[in-house]
């Protein structure tokens, strides 16, 4: 049978059916990715970010590529090239302390929705979340790396940290130009 059919190879070249769960992770992950790429460009022209967006643009960039990484991962399991590293999950802790220094405790929930870019931001968040139900599910069926779950399972945090800087980021910006 072919693609049009219902089948689609993986990188080691099994037909597998397009409803198969290991597809539906790897569409998330490519879902996530395209939502980091569209946060990344409209944190690039973001005026209100002034010099911070260059680092979170290089590491959102980084994000990416470890998303193909686990993409790669998904469709080719026993390809040690694709094996998540301790390091990323490491870094990744890293950049939300980073972030979490200058973010106030939260006491409510937050509701998305405070500027554009902060709801984007949210967006990919909800869809890592996703990403990681499916890998649980896809990781029932067959051994996946322990750090890739980690790694999203961080992810959706960092995201919501990133978040919650855009949203101070702005608001300290507005009240610089309006003088309240």
């Amino acid at each position: 049978m072919s693609a049009v059919n219902g089948e689609a190879s993986n990188l080691t070249g099994q037909k597998l059916s397009k409803n198969d769960i290991s597809f539906h992770l790897i569409g998330t992950i490519d879902e996530l990715n395209s939502h980091l790429g569209l946060v990344k460009a409209m944190l690039s022209n973001d005026d209100a970010w002034q010099f911070t967006w260059q680092a979170a643009c290089r590491f959102l960039e980084r994000t990416q590529r470890n998303l193909m990484i686990l993409m790669s991962h998904i469709s080719d399991t026993s390809n040690e090239k694709y094996f998540f590293q301790q390091v990323e999950v490491i870094d990744l802790e890293k950049e939300i302390a980073r972030l979490l220094e200058n973010i106030p405790k939260q006491k409510k929930f937050s509701m998305p929705g405070k500027n554009i870019i902060e709801a984007q931001i949210q967006i990919a968040r909800t869809i890592a979340r996703r990403a990681e139900r499916f890998f649980v599910a896809v990781n029932e069926k067959k051994v996946l790396c322990k750090n890739a779950g980690s790694y999203l399972n961080r992810l959706s945090d960092y995201l919501f940290f990133l978040s919650q800087q855009e949203s101070l980021i702005n608001v300290n910006f507005i009240n610089q130009l309006t003088g309240i």
